[in-house]
């Protein structure tokens, strides 16, 4: 698996929802060698948090043995879709438990700072890249949070995920992760 740069349009929408607040890691990949799918997603998961590794502040460890991971339906994946805070009472909402892409990407432990009607737009700008035009039918798997020290701080508390995703039609893998604490 070789990393390759976004499109310069996605490279500005993750620029602005990392400016925002948001908490998710992309890393996109392309694979230099045909083989199986199971064993490409693989390769793409280890391939992406060696690219994490070389993002972030500290080192990154791993142990590959203890990476387990499965192909899994596009509403597992998706989680919680309506993620839109519920008033409870006078100054206090309630938000939807962190159970998935959608409800990582709009409640990240310290809100967006951005409009729900921005980060909505942001979300579906990013998506048309990481999913493709049909996201139902991409090729998505999910990886075990207990591998590597990059998942202690979701641990704690709001939540650790690791994704591989190859949109149909799309010869590119996505690497989605995302491990975050207040």
């Amino acid at each position: 698996m070789r990393e390759v740069a976004p499109e310069p349009e996605l490279a500005a929408l993750l620029a602005k929802y990392d400016a925002n607040g948001g908490v998710m890691d992309y890393i996109f990949l392309e694979a230099e060698t045909e083989c199986p799918r199971e064993q490409l997603h693989r390769s793409a998961a280890l391939a992406g948090m060696a690219a994490i590794d070389r993002r972030i502040e500290h080192w990154v460890r791993w142990d590959e043995a203890k990476l387990t991971g499965e192909r899994v339906p596009f509403p597992v994946f998706w989680g919680t879709d309506d993620v839109e805070p519920k008033p409870l009472r006078d100054n206090a909402w309630s938000i939807p438990n962190v159970d998935g892409y959608k409800a990582a990407f709009f409640h990240p432990p310290h809100s967006l700072q951005a409009s729900a009607k921005e980060t909505a737009e942001l979300f579906a700008g990013i998506n048309r890249h990481v999913l493709g035009d049909v996201p139902e039918l991409a090729e998505i798997f999910s990886w075990s949070t207990d591998w590597s020290n990059y998942f202690d701080e979701g641990h704690e508390w709001w939540g650790a995920f690791f994704w591989t995703i190859r949109a149909a039609g799309m010869g590119r893998f996505v690497v989605v992760g995302a491990s975050a604490s207040d």
